[in-house]
């Protein structure tokens, strides 16, 4: 099928489903079970099928779509948007499912048009589909992002954080009835919590989940900075006896805090397998902190005697390793594997397969860019390996990269008879090394191999055999607040020559 979004043309992607990865779900207390990274997740069941998606930021194909029987093992099976809302210019976050009456609902955070997050509603009758937006939700000042949505007996409510860019106004998370469809607020907005400037919540609250369990309503929350090299998320929780209050916050939070394994967990959504209650929630793994993403992690969830609820998330009981899942791709057939990322705010490009190739294209060359056009794949691990082949010789640069936004990146690629090592850093491309003089080079083999101890090591090959390298560099230009490093390929046009396109007949990621 065609995917375009934002001048961004893919030919051909289809489905590819990741095989079963998980560990026993009786060993561990805390454990990742979707590979790669997915903040903010949300999950709901349907008959007996559990649905997942979660925070892509700025990458698309928007909010990954997850199914699994067990919470353990999941599979790839779609996503929320294969074309970005027409209101929206990117900053895809914390996305929630909601399920009634044989329609899927997603109600999710983006950015508008006009610089400003919204909460926008989409729906669909079949979840392998993909969503039809109905455009935006809520739109509140300066800032309305985390939505959750709860049906109390005959009413449904929405609930928001609100307030977290408004200077001298404490942060809220708000609630609203909904129209019985789900698409429209009902009535007077109320307050539902208010963040505490002096506790453990000084950096707000936000990522909240409603669920019911005994006489109470309980909502799960986060509190403090989520993301970046100076988070300290953490999770919370309040009760009440109707979705309007008065709520009550528990005066032993917080309920999860990070430990040796995995930092500053967080925004999750609350799911119950049988008779147990689970919590799918984000942290960072320390092992790569802070340049990978956030994770999705698994923790069974406890009550007490007097029903509140507890994690035993201890040391012996944390599963602390990562999921790994090996990727080769010959670029066999004319389909582009879902594997493949690409960020919507970057340079406009085409990618086509066929006859064994993969032809990127840069459309729409942007000024401000330096890195050129990405495609990409999510690393799962800090310690990884990625090659490819680049089988045309012209004057546009192109190869390998890894990339966190157009104005942060390093690269490995050829331009005419050169082998060239390169990085953006602040938006400035520099030129770190070369070789020159390779006129007989018609392939060419690149090679990044990232190691925790000893930093990136880019190499090249003209026999894919014997492999000459550069000098090592330690990629601190590559760690962002909000999203992780990613991997993959690169092009950036020549102006003088018109020179626009990368060949490539394959690319791999395999983890140490």
């Amino acid at each position: 099928m065609s995917f375009r979004t934002n001048g961004f043309h893919i030919l051909s992607i289809v489905l590819i489903c990741l095989p079963l990865l998980g560990f026993s779900q009786t060993n561990f207390e805390q454990i990742q079970v979707i590979s790669g990274e997915l903040p903010d997740p949300s999950v709901i069941e349907v008959d007996g099928v559990y649905y997942a998606t979660g925070t892509t930021g700025d990458w698309a194909p928007v909010y990954p779509i997850y199914k699994s029987t067990d919470l353990y093992h999941w599979e790839h099976i779609g996503a929320v948007f294969d074309t970005n809302p027409d209101w929206t210019m990117g900053s895809f976050w914390a996305p929630e499912l909601f399920y009634e009456n044989g329609t899927f609902y997603c109600y999710y955070t983006a950015r508008g048009t006009d610089g400003i997050s919204k909460i926008g509603v989409a729906t669909t009758t079949d979840i392998t589909q993909g969503f039809i937006d109905k455009g935006v939700l809520i739109d509140w000042g300066e800032e309305a992002i985390d939505a959750y949505v709860y049906r109390e007996d005959k009413s449904l409510y929405i609930t928001w954080k609100a307030y977290g860019l408004t200077p001298d106004k404490p942060i809220q998370i708000l609630g609203s009835q909904l129209s019985d469809d789900g698409l429209k607020l009902m009535g007077e907005h109320f307050e539902i919590v208010t963040a505490e400037d002096d506790t453990w919540e000084k950096g707000g609250i936000e990522g909240q989940a409603i669920i019911k369990h005994g006489d109470f309503l309980y909502m799960l929350y986060s509190g403090n900075a989520c993301c970046g090299k100076n988070c300290d998320y953490m999770v919370g929780v309040a009760r009440a006896k109707s979705m309007e209050g008065p709520w009550e916050k528990y005066d032993q939070n917080p309920l999860l805090k990070g430990n040796s394994m995995w930092k500053c967990p967080g925004h999750g959504t609350a799911v119950q397998f049988n008779e147990d209650w689970f919590y799918l929630y984000h942290a960072y793994n320390t092992k790569g902190f802070p340049k990978l993403g956030r994770a999705a992690l698994l923790s069974q969830m406890y009550w007490d005697e007097n029903g509140w609820p507890y994690f035993k998330v201890e040391p012996s009981l944390v599963e602390g390793n990562r999921l790994e899942q090996n990727i080769t791709d010959d670029f066999e057939g004319n389909e582009l594997g879902r594997h493949w990322k690409f960020n919507v705010k970057n340079s406009p490009f085409n990618a086509r397969v066929g006859n064994g190739t993969l032809t990127i294209t840069e459309t729409q060359p942007d000024n401000t860019n330096n890195t050129g056009a990405v495609l990409c794949v999510i690393p799962d691990d800090s310690e990884f390996e990625i090659t490819t082949k680049v089988i045309n010789k012209n004057s546009a640069l192109k190869g390998i990269v890894l990339y966190t936004t157009k104005n942060h990146s390093l690269g490995l690629g050829t331009r005419d008879n050169q082998v060239i090592l390169w990085k953006v850093e602040e938006g400035k491309y520099t030129e770190l090394d070369s070789k020159e003089n390779l006129e007989k080079m018609n392939n060419v083999w690149l090679k990044a191999e990232l190691k925790d101890d000893t930093g990136i090591r880019l190499s090249y090959s003209v026999d894919g055999q014997n492999w000459e390298g550069f000098d090592a560099l330690d990629g601190n230009n590559l760690a962002w607040w909000s999203s992780g490093m990613k991997a993959g390929l690169q092009i950036k046009k020549d102006n003088k020559s018109g020179d626009d396109n990368g060949v490539f007949d394959y690319f791999s990621i395999q983890y140490n």
